[in-house]
């Protein structure tokens, strides 16, 4: 047997043995021997119940078990292209051939999974990665784990992106990024040349992971991969294009998503030989359609079957998991933004007190409603949050009830799902005592906020031509020590003492006593005097009234 009539032979065995393992067995006589179901092709024709049937199958494998075998099944179709092309003859050889081949695998795996592994930030840096140089072998399989670890990367890396910020980062020399929080592009071009072959791969990737109004996302792949003999027109080329749509529910959860795809595969030797171009649809899980728009060449029966099914498996893996990267990113709270508002408080709430939570999550796109739902639960410290648990329709509001003690608090966390994203906030309120308001005082006149009766705070005050500043240094809730100073028209006053604070909430009394110097300077003659000094100050609670 010829090498080209053997290299068709692998190619096709190798597809037909996929879609055989799909169909599992059927009964044949004593031996149980599986039944051939027949081909993906079909006299120019896709069968789509053996095309479901290989999708289905490759499916339910697991994601490790699903990268192996389409590795395996692409090195197949793509060496037995070296060999149709007339690129293992110009490389004198089978061997020669086989250890290009090789050669140019090894790294294209790596590079891949270099790109899914790199940190992504939204400002104008330079990247430099470490990985081996890029190259064919498993070519378009690498282009597709390129897609999928390179789809994730961008949109987790880049969900901390601020409000209108771009950015762009490069990965080497080959491997650039950019976006912003609407939309994120990954974009691979890298050539390589050794053992007689020269390999380029071109990847782009599209995601635009924020869902518009109706929970619509889109997104899109290209990969092209060729490898040819140095500084000739003999090898191969292929293409496979993907534009993918999804619909979020109100939950934020992916509902569904659908691709439509083209592949293109030609061997070329000296610009003539074969050639194949595919299109079709999937739906979820299903293949719309598969049709074989074009073929021509020499008999090309294993790169039309081989094209076939792998461009539809490929399709479901990259739609699939650049669904899931998008997905990953609509619910990180990069679409949508929700912050909380209090009726009262939320600090300094009085015992048992209630306060009104408002939550209106709004689209970081547009600044638009969301609608959808928020839920809220009392997540740290008392008393309660009603409805607890509950999603309640946006925009929401809960009724917070304090803790029925002083000094206690409660934090409350909410949660906003809509089909246009996720978006998670809290809200921490106190019944700490503090957060009063000072006012009277005679002779002196005060007037001021207190934040915290246990934490240092000052007042100032007014009296008959003159102002005061007083320092109060608390050695618990209830007193402590104070000193003052003050000054006005030829007179500067200095003091200090202790304080006590007595009464119930939500109206206290603080009363200071101490002892004071009054310095007067007039007419070029200074005058002092020193003594006792008292004042009555009250403490309201703010809020209270």
């Amino acid at each position: 047997m010829s090498q080209l009539a053997l290299a068709r032979s692998i190619s096709l065995a190798a597809v037909s043995a996929l879609v055989l393992s799909a169909c599992g067995s059927q009964s044949n006589g004593p031996d149980d021997q599986p039944v051939r179901p027949g081909p993906v092709v079909v006299d120019g024709a896709v069968n789509l119940p053996t095309l479901q049937r290989l999708i289905d199958f490759e499916r339910a494998r697991s994601k490790e078990q699903q990268e192996l075998e389409l590795a395996r099944l692409d090195n197949v179709l793509e060496r037995s292209l070296w060999a149709e092309s007339g690129l293992e003859s110009a490389l004198g050889g089978a061997a020669a051939a086989d250890a290009a081949f090789a050669a140019h695998g090894k790294a294209l795996t790596s590079k891949a999974r270099a790109i899914g592994d790199q940190k992504f930030v939204m400002k104008p840096v330079a990247y430099v990665v470490n990985a081996p140089e890029p190259n064919i072998g498993e070519g378009l399989f690498g282009g597709i784990l390129v897609v999928t670890l390179g789809s994730d990367a961008v949109v987790s890396a880049s969900n901390d992106a601020k409000d209108g910020e771009h950015g762009s980062a490069d990965w080497g020399t080959d491997v650039k990024v950019s976006g912003s929080r609407e939309h994120v592009d990954l974009a691979v071009d890298t050539t390589h040349e050794s053992g007689g072959v020269t390999t380029k791969l071109v990847v782009k990737v599209g995601v635009s992971p924020c869902p518009d109004p109706s929970g619509r996302f889109e997104a899109s792949a290209k990969v092209d991969i060729s490898a040819t003999k140095t500084g000739g027109s003999t090898g191969q080329r292929g293409t496979l294009d993907i534009t993918i749509t999804g619909q979020v529910n109100d939950d934020a959860k992916l509902e569904s998503s659908d691709a439509d795809y083209r592949m293109q595969w030609a061997d070329f030797a000296d610009s003539k030989g074969s050639f194949v171009d595919i299109s079709g649809a999937m739906g979820g899980t299903k293949a719309r359609s598969a049709t074989l728009d074009r073929s021509g060449g020499k008999p090309n029966s294993s790169l039309q079957e081989g094209a076939v099914a792998l461009a539809s498996v490929y399709t479901m893996l990259i739609k699939n998991e650049v669904a899931a990267a998008a997905e990953k990113g609509w619910q990180s709270g990069r679409c949508v933004i929700l912050k909380p508002t209090a009726s009262s408080g939320p600090k300094g709430l009085k015992p048992s007190a209630s306060s009104t939570i408002n939550a209106a999550p709004r689209s970081r796109i547009d600044g638009g409603p969301v609608g959808g739902t928020v839920k809220a639960t009392l997540s740290a410290g008392g008393a309660g949050v009603k409805p607890s648990g509950s999603k309640v329709k946006a925009d929401a509001t809960f009724s917070y009830s304090a803790p029925g003690a002083p000094n206690k608090s409660g934090t409350v966390s909410l949660e906003a799902r809509s089909k246009r994203g996720v978006a998670k906030a809290s809200i921490d309120f106190d019944t700490k005592e503090g957060s009063y308001v000072a006012s009277g005082g005679n002779p002196v006149t005060v007037s001021g906020p207190v934040a915290d009766l246990n934490a240092p705070f000052t007042l100032p005050g007014q009296g008959p031509g003159f102002t005061v500043l007083y320092s109060y240094t608390p050695t618990s809730s209830t007193g402590g020590t104070y000193t003052y100073s003050g000054s006005g028209p030829d007179v500067t006053m200095n003091g200090n003492g202790t304080y006590q604070i007595t009464g119930s909430d939500p109206v206290l009394t603080l009363t200071q006593n101490g002892n004071g110097c009054t310095k007067v300077v007039a007419g070029g003659r200074e005058a002092g005097d020193c003594r006792k000094t008292t004042n009555v100050i009250t403490l309201t609670r703010a809020g209270s009234d």
